[in-house]
């Protein structure tokens, strides 16, 4: 049985789907959010960790960043071994 002459050509799609919502599109909208928030607790509460005093939008956005990354890298790269995985498994039954 012959591949599609467009195959090849696009083997590259699902990879860049996988990039794009767990890599960049996160990216960019953290990107987004930490410039659009505001960079001080509207309630005039003070600014920071502790005692008493609460995070601001901006700074809530980057540590949202910090947690999300890590874990957003790693889904990453397993969904782009799974799909190598499932493409070898079936190349190899053709």
């Amino acid at each position: 049985m012959r591949s599609h002459p467009d195959r090849p050509k696009r083997a590259w799609v699902a990879y860049a789907w996988v990039a794009g919502v767990a890599w960049i599109l996160p990216l960019v909208g953290f990107h987004v959010l930490h410039e659009l928030l505001p960079d001080y607790n509207a309630n005039g509460q003070c600014e920071g960790i502790g005692f008493g005093c609460t995070l601001t939008p901006a700074d809530t956005v980057d540590l949202l960043r910090i947690i999300t990354y890590p874990v957003l890298f790693v889904a990453g790269i397993v969904a782009m071994t799974w799909i190598a995985a499932r493409r070898a498994r079936s190349s190899r039954r053709r």
